[in-house]
């Protein structure tokens, strides 16, 4: 168990890493004549591409059978992250267009404690729920939150657009449903096969709405071949590989830990601004970046509770059923009973007769 979810921490915080390069590409992207339903579309039709071959190249996938033996809440809860996913790619590269980077991330990043008040809320989490305590992953999301801000320090003098803050709203609490809906896996298909049909959504969904809105920023990338560099590189990482890691860990992990250890995103683009651009954090940076450090390894090191079916999340903890009550143990603990001889008569010979001690 603990293996996996060290193996499930790596994925997500790798994943992390790819988003990071949402932002950036964005802006990039957006600079060169694309909006963000193009940006988007490209994005998500190269991540499907990849995935795609991905599939392909695995042997005995067996993709498709696996599809159409998937039973009904499975199918709905993948239609339902499918959806969450276009409305959230969609949602956030429009607040990346209307927002500074560091107040649409601040306020996207909200999301953790969303994840973590609805488990911490619910009455009964679903069986083999993983992660940690409810009211630990609340505090350690609340501290995370006030890391991220402490870190990318929005400047409160530039003029924040409230269309802008309510579509990183929105896409906060879709990225909250998409976690919620996606950390008990998919049933019988993989995760491979998963994020393959919530991608392929997105780049469909949104490529729609870019040919019906603004059809000529479609074809921009195809005469500038830059521009379809950084977005194949966008969507191989950011696109593909990113919510691939993402739904591998989360499966392993449970929600409010991969919505926690998911905010090493903004520390890494910091990080990066210190190496390769030389802007050095201050004191309050230091501090976020530390508090967010701090929440992570917490959340991680905090012990894993795993809810039993007929178990409530908050009650004592489930006895073990005595050996008598378990398969294999009935011979051992009530041995059959051994089989008397058939009583005698008076009558008969050898009949019993009081003895002298007995007289």
């Amino acid at each position: 168990m603990q293996r996996s979810a060290a193996a499930g921490a790596a994925l997500v915080v790798a994943s992390a890493l790819a988003f990071a390069l949402d932002g950036p590409m964005a802006r990039a992207a957006y600079q060169q004549g694309l909006d963000p339903a193009a940006f988007g579309f490209w994005r998500a039709a190269a991540g499907t591409v990849v995935l795609g071959g991905f599939l392909v190249t695995r042997p005995r996938s067996g993709v498709v059978a696996s599809i159409r033996r998937m039973r009904r809440p499975a199918v709905i809860r993948l239609t339902l992250a499918a959806a969450a996913g276009l409305g959230l790619n969609l949602a956030l590269f429009q607040a990346f267009a209307r927002l500074p980077v560091a107040v649409a991330v601040a306020t996207f990043g909200c999301y953790p404690l969303l994840v973590a008040a609805w488990e911490a809320g619910s009455r009964r989490r679903a069986p083999g729920a993983i992660g940690p305590g409810a009211g630990m992953g609340m505090g350690m999301a609340t501290v995370a939150v006030i890391g991220l801000v402490l870190l990318i320090r929005p400047d409160p003098l530039v003029s924040v657009p409230a269309a802008g803050l309510l579509l990183a709203l929105l896409a906060a609490v879709l990225h909250a449903a998409y976690i919620l809906l996606g950390r008990g896996g998919w049933g019988e298909i993989g995760d491979g096969a998963a994020t393959f049909l919530i991608v392929a959504t997105a780049a469909a969904g949104l490529g729609v709405l870019a040919a019906v809105t603004r059809p000529a920023t479609v074809l921009v990338p195809v005469t500038d071949l830059r521009l379809t560099t950084l977005l194949l590189l966008e969507g191989a990482l950011a696109g593909a590989a990113a919510p691939l890691l993402f739904l591998a860990g989360l499966r392993r992990i449970g929600a409010t830990q991969t919505a926690v250890l998911s905010l090493c995103e903004p520390l890494a683009a910091t990080l990066l601004a210190a190496v390769m651009l030389s802007q050095l954090p201050d004191l309050s940076q230091l501090l976020g970046a530390a508090l967010l450090v701090g929440a992570g390894v917490a959340v991680q090191a905090a012990p894993r509770q795993q809810v039993l079916p007929g178990q409530h999340p908050n009650g004592p903890p489930r006895s073990r059923p005595p050996d008598a009550c378990r398969p294999g143990r009935l011979r051992r603990q009530h041995p059959p009973p051994r089989r008397l001889p058939p009583p005698h008569s008076g009558a008969d010979h050898g009949a019993f007769s009081p003895g002298p001690a007995q007289q």
